[in-house]
């Protein structure tokens, strides 16, 4: 339900603010990436109607402006965003030009189906809520519930009705999970294309450590099933060294300050958004 005290979509009480700003739970973009590219139809209109191919760098710089000001900004400034992706959106639909997993050649896709808005909607959902508990630290059942029922108001905003989506967290686990090991999700050419621009976009030398933690980062959070459809290895020794740089990460993220742990315009925006209400 909208905040009460007009801090935007949500407040400082919010769990959507307390997951939100924390700059850890960034890791896990190429996570929710990946998943939702393993759709045929998502990964399709992606192919067919983004640059993401030609500027993957702006694109996400891009994506994740609008999504915090759908988080952290004004009324008006949420639904400003909420209204550039929606008309971005407007031109993407088309045919699909292969058989994939359960889509037979021809079928056709719309960004505004309520199908693919709710597989992109709920595996960022289901990252925000992984990252958040491997990264800073546990959530309770009640925050994990209460960070799903806000995300539903952003849903909304973006042409996805409640009705149309699981009522509950565990609900909306078990969707992502049940999609997971379906044949809903296929490994596509667009989809496999799309993936390697995600991890190993064009950048210079100095930066290919970090394309190549983020490689190991994004395997460890994936599904097994999501990494096979891109063909990416992992093993037991991985998940060990995992296992033990989450828990230092948990170690240290909740005794940093806060601004140390949010970025530089997640504080403004949520500065101004406080200012207004005041």
């Amino acid at each position: 339900m909208k905040s009460s005290q007009h801090y935007g979509y949500y407040g400082p009480g919010s769990v959507a603010w307390k997951v939100g700003r924390e700059v850890a739970v960034l890791l896990g973009g190429s996570r929710a990436v990946l998943m939702q590219l393993a759709h045929p139809l998502v990964a399709m209109g992606v192919s067919a109607h983004s640059d993401y191919m030609a500027d993957p760098f702006g694109r996400a710089e891009r994506t994740f402006v609008l999504g915090e000001l759908l988080t952290f900004g004004s009324d008006e400034k949420a639904r400003k965003a909420a209204r550039t992706i929606n008309r971005l959106h407007l031109h993407v639909h088309g045919t699909l030009p292969l058989e994939a997993g359960a889509f037979d050649r021809g079928t056709r896709y719309d960004a505004r189906n309520p199908e693919l808005l709710l597989w992109v909607h709920a595996t960022l959902v289901d990252t925000l809520l992984l990252c958040y508990t491997e990264f800073v630290g546990p959530l309770t059942a009640v925050e994990q519930e209460a960070y799903y029922q806000e995300s539903k108001e952003i849903a909304r905003l973006l042409g996805l009705l409640p009705d149309k989506m699981p009522g509950k967290v565990d609900d909306l686990r078990q969707y992502v999970n049940d999609t997971v090991h379906s044949n809903r999700l296929a490994a596509t050419p667009q989809a496999r294309q799309l993936a390697h621009q995600v991890l190993f976009p064009p950048a210079p030398p100095i930066l290919r450590p970090i394309m190549h933690l983020n490689l190991q980062l994004t395997c460890a959070l994936l599904p097994q099933p999501v990494r096979e459809i891109y063909g990416l290895e992992w093993g037991r020794g991985r998940q060990h060294v995992f296992d033990l740089s989450a828990w230092g990460m948990r170690a240290i993220i909740p005794r940093l300050p806060m601004s140390l742990r949010e970025l530089p315009i997640t504080r403004r925006l949520i500065h101004e958004t406080v200012g207004q209400s005041a």
